[in-house]
C-alpha cells in the first residue's frame, strides 16, 4: 500500500507539474497578446492625435494660410498671433515628445516617432520653427531637447513638400 501512495504521490506531483507549465505558458500567451493590444492601441493614439492636428489645421483656409506665414514670416504678426500658433505648435509637439518616450520603453513602434521627425525636417529651416523652439524648448525634458536638436543640425534631405510648394505663391 505504501508503494501504491508514493506511486500516486508522484504521479500527483508529475501531473501537479505539468499543470502549472501548462498555465506558464498560457500565461505567456496572453501576456504577448496583450502587449501586442496595448501597441496597437498606442500607435492609434498617436496617429490620431497627430491627425486630428493636422485636421484642425487644414480645416479653414483662413487657419492654414495664418499658420503658413507663421512659419514663413512670424515677425509679420501680431504678438497674439504668434502666441496662438506657439501654443499650436507646443501640442503637437508635446505629442511628438511623447511618442518619443514611448518608442525608447518600447510601447511604440520606433517606425512612428522617425515617421514624425520628417515634419521636422520640414520645417526645421523655417523661421516661425525656429522662433517656436527658441521660446518653448526648455520645457521639453532634456534627452528630448538633445534629440531633436540633433535633427536640426541633421543633413537627412527630405522633400520640400507643401512648405516649399507655398513659397511660390
Amino acid at each position: 500500500m505504501k508503494i501504491k501512495l508514493k506511486k500516486l504521490a508522484l504521479l500527483v506531483e508529475i501531473l501537479g507539474g505539468l499543470a502549472i507549465l501548462i498555465s506558464l505558458v498560457f500565461v505567456g500567451i496572453q501576456l504577448k497578446e496583450n502587449t501586442k493590444a496595448t501597441r496597437s492601441s498606442t500607435a492609434t493614439a498617436t496617429i490620431d492625435t497627430m491627425t486630428n492636428w493636422y485636421v484642425t489645421m487644414g480645416a479653414s483656409e483662413e487657419t492654414s494660410r495664418s499658420f503658413y506665414r507663421f512659419l514663413s514670416n512670424p515677425e509679420s504678426m501680431t504678438k497674439e498671433e504668434r502666441i496662438q500658433h506657439i501654443y499650436n505648435f507646443h501640442g503637437l509637439f508635446l505629442a511628438f515628445q511623447n511618442s518619443y518616450y514611448l518608442s525608447l520603453e518600447g510601447t511604440l513602434d520606433d517606425r512612428i516617432p522617425k515617421s514624425l521627425n520628417q515634419v521636422i525636417y520640414g520645417v526645421k529651416d523655417q523661421p516661425g520653427f525656429k522662433l517656436y523652439w527658441k521660446s518653448r524648448k526648455s520645457i521639453f525634458f532634456e534627452e528630448y531637447r538633445d534629440y531633436v536638436d540633433d535633427l536640426l543640425i541633421s543633413e537627412d534631405i527630405v522633400s520640400d513638400g507643401v512648405y516649399k510648394a507655398m513659397d511660390s505663391d
